[in-house]
């Protein structure tokens, strides 16, 4: 695909272009190929690019900044940065967090130098990017660093919204939801894709197949936070990919050592935000037992599932098999993803804004009375005039509505919440249908098919 522009990115041009006015020591972090530098660079066209390499000592990076910038060799890494700011050159240093390994006490000249200018007057705007989210904080967050306090903004970096990339990119609904739910909103990834092949053969192509361009990418993704201490965690997140999600099917591949396992999903939660924690809708997260973890990055939820746990196969040669695991299994990771997905345009009020709903989300638990084990794709409610949304979501052509949402009434039966006086609403979101219906047991049902999700999108 040709190199996609910056769709989707104008609110964060638009609020990094207004810093320029004034002196910023800005800091930008998000995951690996979410489109940092390409996001500064386009904000800030005339800025000095540095990047710190993690594999070179500072002399060097010393060395190759003068050198391709084609200045006076300082041996300083803080003079050269003084000899930009003072000829009023903004600064954007690439992989800021590389500096904890290479030379750390960079970071307490960096201090004085801001310190100095800003006390002086004079000027100084630098903005640093870092795709480690655990080390970015560690040189910003953590009190006892040089650099702590001493950002004047900072933007957290995530994917383009899947309204925009539909907009943009010129696929089908099918095609996109299969897309998103995969590379879900890093442009690098659309950058590889061929628009004109069905999104099955690209996944092939790029991840799956001898010698494919993103075979490691989740290794290299994980490489970033964990270094060399990642065996565990990869433990953690391929348990689970494969649909151990509760506490006690993690802890059984650790000797049901729970407390150990819940140090280390605290640790992917809230270090390295590679994971969270999901409790059923109606019930308050801080005190449900019913918690369930997944992996936030669609990427590295693929990545897993189809080539972690094939890492043998690759090993052997057998992609011949791996292709046929992912024939055989797409189409239910897919199925996952779509009540992601169809979550998604709920919170951003894509779908059934008219009932003005909250956040939506998956429901889950077992009745007190008949002891009976339910889930539910889809939950949301408008907490002031007690109306709750009941909503399944099913990958699948020419699905009859009326049965979907027969057993959704039953399943409905189940949830404790302002069961007296609640307003019940049904939904089906699904490929197509072979009969949709507007209302079952006087209870109004939406169904939305994916020509429909299309149109709403395009509104």
């Amino acid at each position: 695909m040709k190199n996609i522009k910056f769709f989707g990115r104008d609110r964060e041009i638009e609020n990094i272009r207004k810093l320029s006015k004034d002196n910023f020591f800005l800091v930008v972090k998000g995951r690996r190929r979410v489109g940092k530098t390409r996001l500064l660079k386009e904000a800030f066209p005339d800025a000095v690019y540095i990047f710190i390499w993690p594999d070179k000592s500072i002399d060097w990076i010393n060395e190759q900044i003068c050198t391709e910038n084609k200045i006076p060799l300082f041996k300083n890494f803080k003079d050269i940065l003084e000899y930009f700011l003072e000829n009023k050159k903004t600064l954007i240093i690439d992989e800021f967090q590389n500096l904890l390994n290479i030379d750390k006490s960079v970071y307490g000249e960096i201090q004085k130098l801001i310190d100095d200018r800003k006390s002086s007057g004079k000027f100084f705007k630098i903005a640093v990017a870092g795709s480690s989210y655990s080390l970015m904080n560690k040189v910003f967050n953590d009190s006892a660093s040089p650099l702590y306090g001493r950002r004047t903004d900072e933007i957290t970096l995530y994917g383009i919204s899947a309204i925009d990339l539909f907009k943009n990119l010129g696929v089908s609904m099918e095609e996109l939801i299969k897309l998103w739910s995969i590379f879900e909103g890093v442009p690098y990834y659309y950058e590889l894709i061929d628009l004109k092949s069905l999104p099955e053969k690209n996944i092939k192509k790029l991840i799956l197949s001898r010698d494919s361009q993103l075979q490691e990418e989740g290794k290299i993704l994980l490489s970033v936070e964990f270094g060399k201490d990642s065996r565990t965690y990869n433990t953690v997140l391929t348990a689970i990919s494969e649909g151990k999600t509760k506490l006690n099917e993690i802890a059984s591949l650790f000797d049901n050592k729970k407390n150990e396992v819940v140090k280390y999903l605290d640790i992917l939660r809230k270090d390295f935000r590679l994971a969270k924690k999901i409790t059923p809708m109606t019930e308050n997260p801080n005190k449900s037992k019913e918690g369930r973890y997944e992996i936030i990055d669609n990427f590295l939820s693929f990545w897993f599932y189809f080539i972690d746990k094939n890492r043998n196969y690759i090993e052997q040669d057998r992609f011949n098999e791996i292709e046929e695991f992912f024939d055989k299994n797409f189409d239910s990771f897919i199925g996952r993803k779509f009540e992601k997905f169809i979550a998604y345009l709920i919170n951003e009020k894509i779908l059934l804004k008219n009932i003005n709903l909250s956040s939506a989300g998956s429901q889950w638990g077992k009745d007190k009375k008949s002891g009976d084990v339910y889930e539910i794709d889809i939950v949301s409610f408008n907490k002031d005039n007690k109306e709750i949304l009941f909503g399944e979501c099913k990958w699948s052509e020419r699905v009859n509505c009326e049965e979907i949402v027969k057993e959704l009434a039953r399943k409905s039966a189940y949830v404790d919440w302002n069961n007296e006086n609640r307003k019940e609403v049904y939904a089906v979101f699904a490929k197509s249908f072979s009969k949709k219906i507007n209302e079952f047991d006087k209870k109004k049902v939406y169904c939305f098919d994916l020509k429909d999700l299309d149109k709403l999108i395009l509104e």
